[in-house]
């Protein structure tokens, strides 16, 4: 029994030896660095997709408010024919488009959060 355990000692010691030979400071500092260079172009990819993300839906709320003046403009138009079934598709329609900006505003919100705490 005592030439496995002193078989396994020298195995261990050497292990050991080879382990403290390793950790060479330069060098887990210089992978220390580069795992924070790695972890910094992660988060600069992510807010770049945000930021995107972001001027697409300000770009999607404009087009809602564009939507709601021209339905806001074919109900007037309706009105002013007579045509109180056309004016309240429109004014529905109206509703709808605005249910969808405020959407959108919350989305904007929710990307500006997830941005301040990039």
């Amino acid at each position: 029994m005592s030439v496995f355990k002193r078989f396994t000692d020298i195995v261990n010691a050497n292990l050991h030896n080879l382990l403290e030979k390793a950790e060479d400071p330069e060098k887990m500092l210089s992978y220390v660095i580069d795992e924070m260079e790695e972890a910094l172009v992660d988060v600069r990819v992510s807010a770049a997709e945000q930021l995107a993300e972001k001027k697409n839906r300000q770009r999607q709320l404009a087009e809602k408010e564009r939507q709601i003046l021209v339905w806001q403009e074919k109900a007037a138009l309706a009105l002013e024919k007579k045509r109180e079934d056309l004016a309240k598709a429109a004014l529905t329609a109206k509703q709808q488009s605005v249910k969808e900006q405020e959407t959108i505003n919350e989305e904007i919100a929710e990307i500006e959060k997830h941005i301040l705490m990039i």
